[in-house]
């Protein structure tokens, strides 16, 4: 299967792994590029050490291409850019953007940039600073959402950049493959697919969660993380909207005592500076974001389904089994090109074009 994606990354298949906060590690990560796709490490929540640690044992297991996944903002966030250089991973993407001239410093060390965008203005300004393909995250994705829905998002972006375009938010199968490849992208970004996977670190206890979740069993909210994002419905987030506000107090000295405890290796100012960034970046409080980040440490590392946040797309309701990686990208791939025959069957029924023509080949 081959597009100007698989071209670009020099992966067999045109299936990227969202880098996940808790759930990224070298295990999911190696798995999705042995499988034939590209997976994305996390470096959030991690210090310089810690992700040339990770980037070393992903290639202990894989010597296939991947990514890591940098957030700016976050303390150190200068270091983990050296160690992605030094280390000459293959791809950079982004949460919330990169700094200007970022992703051109990147480029000039030989590295592919792939930010992660929720609208069309969004995606002209990461073309223009010299992105080599750009994530389109439609409404109906897990995590931060665009609020413009995939099927309508998509094309839009495609219309209007010439750099290769990956589609997220609503894709697990065969199907959305297709339909993505129709809309004019050239592959799909797959997050809460990937969460249910057997390589998955996430704890079973949440896993079971996603799969009795439905369709209607996500929400949209902003007082977790401070910025319009998707999750499972439980409990938090039941308490959540019947209070209408973000954190207690006591949820926001826990996190706060959390993130203290994560990066203790840093001065205080240092950890404030980064807080005040985020709070502008997010325009949420400080307090609050802290205590959202505590939240899902409590899920996906802790296993508390129903007092901790669990980000996932409406695609919730489709997912029904724990494939490992390999099973699922060959599924996929196997479903697509059913799919693909049978559209073309459909199309073509009659054996002519709309106009009377002999048919062209899809």
């Amino acid at each position: 299967m081959k597009t100007k994606l698989t071209e670009l990354l020099g992966i067999t298949y045109p299936i990227v792994q969202a880098g996940m906060g808790y759930v990224s590690y070298p295990e999911l990560v190696a798995a999705v590029s042995n499988a034939g796709g590209l997976g994305i490490l996390t470096a959030a929540m991690m210090d310089a050490d810690q992700l040339r640690t990770a980037i070393n044992k992903t290639r202990e297991l894989c010597d296939k291409p991947f990514g890591v996944n940098l957030v700016q903002f976050l303390p150190k966030f200068e270091e983990l850019v050296e160690v992605v250089i030094e280390e000459k991973v293959p791809v950079a993407s982004f949460g919330l953007g990169p700094p200007p001239g970022l992703m051109k410093r990147l480029k000039s060390h030989g590295i592919i940039n792939m930010p992660t965008v929720g609208s069309l203005k969004q995606a002209i300004r990461m073309e223009q600073e010299g992105a080599d393909a750009v994530v389109v995250t439609g409404e109906a994705g897990g995590g931060h959402v665009s609020r413009v829905a995939t099927i309508v998002l998509v094309p839009v972006v495609v219309d209007k950049v010439k750099i290769p375009v990956v589609a997220g938010g609503g894709f697990c199968d065969g199907r959305g493959l297709v339909a993505a490849l129709a809309l004019g992208a050239e592959g799909i970004y797959m997050g809460t697919r990937f969460v249910t996977t057997q390589e998955s670190p996430v704890p079973l206890s949440v896993k079971q969660r996603y799969l009795e979740a439905t369709e209607n069993d996500t929400v949209i909210s902003d007082y977790i993380s401070g910025r319009r994002a998707r999750y499972l419905r439980n409990k938090l987030i039941e308490r959540i909207e019947r209070r209408g506000s973000g954190a207690t107090l006591k949820e926001k000295i826990a996190g706060s005592w959390k993130m203290r405890k994560l990066y203790k290796g840093i001065p205080l100012w240092e950890l404030l500076t980064s807080g005040l960034k985020l709070r502008e970046a997010y325009e949420r409080p400080l307090g609050e974001l802290l205590a959202g980040f505590a939240k899902g440490e409590l899920s996906y590392v802790k296993g508390d389904a129903d007092e901790g946040s669990i980000t996932a797309g409406q695609v919730v309701g489709l997912i029904t089994d724990l494939p490992t990686c390999a099973e699922l990208i060959q599924r996929i791939v196997r479903e697509a090109e059913a799919v693909s025959a049978s559209v073309k069957e459909k199309v073509f029924a009659q054996g002519t074009s709309m106009d009377g023509s002999p048919p062209s080949p899809l």
